[in-house]
């Protein structure tokens, strides 16, 4: 599915020279290379403020928390989701509200409306795959309502809608940087990000234990509000330096990958759909097929690694059944008919053409 293995000689090597430098400066915790990090991703995103923390599961909680989300809060969000997404409102004391999805995964902006209560808070969007949601609509529904939005874009850093690109079209917005992900880390990282100073200042708080920062070192215990250590360490921001600057030429190689599905594949196999002024982030590559099952064994026996992920949906599982208040059949469905294939950087087109015949086989024969 992935090879995160650094074959590149180029990485290596700066990887080796940003990690000597950390040894040299000896600041492992808020050192240079985090905050030239921060810079770096504002810019790129478009955004005012940024902050690396340690995971893109403290990113999304520490986004709710910033908007003051606590218990006796509904916050919508989708079924068809990694847990986390709903463990972070969970986590904040909130009740997560499920809105079934449509068939290129996503939450379904016209279901969202009917959900809205007096207690609704908020709505969390999950860019399926790095597919964008049809984020226009939700701002229109949230303002409309007076809600939050916050962007679970933890599958889309770099996706664009309109030219606009993920993280603009929310209070604050979530995003994972690990090995997996295309801008992947070499371990956790995550990064909020947002256009209000006073959410960034509240999230700069609450990721190191609620306290404030004091220059003078004087003050280490000034809590201001009671949280725990969220900060990315100085060695994570170094090492995720280096695979910003090799970014750009990764999502290229992840682009042709997709074409070469897109173009190659069985026409019969139902494929994840993008607008065509959208740029995905190019995270997943998921099919639709009949016999999902079968055909996975199939392709298993053909070296041929493939992913079920997502199972069971999170309003399924048994953590969530109190409340699971809301059918989501459309979710149902195509959790029950999609695979995930291999996508990444490394695959070489024999390897493509490989993968390629085998599922077409499968399709047409089995």
């Amino acid at each position: 599915m992935f090879d995160l293995r650094v074959k590149d000689t180029n990485i290596r090597n700066e990887l080796k020279k940003n990690f000597k430098n950390i040894l040299d400066h000896g600041i492992f915790f808020f050192g240079p290379e985090l905050f030239k990090f921060e810079r770096k991703m504002a810019n790129f995103l478009n955004m005012k403020y940024t902050l690396g923390v340690a995971s893109g599961s403290s990113a999304l909680y520490l986004a709710l928390k910033s908007l003051g989300i606590k218990k006796g809060d509904e916050v919508i969000t989708s079924p068809y989701s990694w847990i986390i997404t709903s463990n972070a409102i969970v986590e904040c004391g909130a009740t997560p509200v499920f809105v079934d999805v449509k068939d290129d995964y996503n939450i379904d902006a016209d279901l969202i409306s009917k959900k809205i209560t007096s207690k609704t808070k908020a709505i969390v969007p999950m860019h399926w795959a790095g597919h964008m949601c049809d984020m226009y609509k939700i701002k229109k529904i949230a303002k409309k309502h007076n809600l939050f939005v916050v962007e679970d874009a933890a599958q889309a850093f770099g996706a664009k809608y309109k030219n606009k690109k993920s993280g603009n079209f929310s209070d604050v917005a979530a995003y994972s940087m690990n090995p997996m992900k295309p801008f992947n880390g070499y371990g956790e990282g995550g990064l909020v990000a947002t256009n209000n100073k006073k959410i960034y200042e509240k999230i700069k708080m609450l990721r190191y234990g609620g306290t404030t920062s004091d220059p003078e070192k004087k003050i280490t215990n000034n809590c201001i509000e009671v949280s725990l250590n969220h900060k990315m360490d100085t060695i994570n921001a170094a090492m995720l330096l280096v695979s910003f600057k090799f970014f750009k030429k990764k999502v290229t190689k992840l682009k042709a990958v997709k074409k070469y599905y897109d173009n190659y594949l069985d026409k019969k196999i139902k494929k994840q759909t993008t607008e065509k002024f959208e740029t995905p982030g190019m995270y997943a590559y998921p099919i639709q097929i009949n016999k999902r099952d079968k055909i996975k064994k199939f392709l298993e026996k053909k070296n041929i690694e493939t992913k079920i992920v997502y199972d069971p949906l999170i309003s399924e599982t048994p953590a969530y059944k109190k409340y699971n208040t809301n059918d989501t059949p459309n979710a149902k469905r195509i959790l029950s008919k999609t695979l995930n294939i291999p996508i990444h950087e490394k695959l070489t087109k024999k390897e493509l053409k490989y993968v390629v015949d085998n599922i077409n086989f499968s399709i047409k024969n089995l």
